[in-house]
């Protein structure tokens, strides 16, 4: 599972997903973190196309907070929007990955579990 974690100051899980620069990319498979910094163009928040964006190939998009518009955009792309409580990037990221009631999911897909947290 490829996640991309909103993280504006780099070092906690951001708010505003759509606002937020900066990203950390995980690739569960094999463990790797990387560093991700989006122009102010490709924010996702601007509305433009995702078809060519840098977090197209990305599974799940984990913030503190995100609208439905952009949860209901990046669904159309199969990509999986999901809200966390938990601030420190490593743990959230676990919490992803073992599909953790903590996490609540916005749609993408029809592979998402119903909204039961934070909006």
């Amino acid at each position: 599972m490829k996640i991309a974690i909103a993280s504006q100051n780099r070092r906690t899980v951001s708010s505003h997903a759509g606002k937020c620069t900066h990203f950390w990319l995980l690739d569960s498979a094999d463990g790797s973190w990387h560093s991700l910094l989006l122009s102010p163009a490709q924010l996702l928040c601007q509305g433009g196309d995702l078809a060519d964006h840098p977090l197209r190939e990305v599974d799940v998009v984990l913030a503190a907070s995100a609208g439905r518009p952009l949860a209901r955009r990046l669904g159309q792309l199969g990509i999986m929007l999901s809200l966390t409580m938990e601030s420190e990037l490593q743990a959230a990221a676990a919490l992803c990955i073992a599909g953790s009631r903590a996490t609540p999911y916005l749609p993408g897909k029809g592979r998402c579990q119903s909204i039961t947290g934070r909006t």
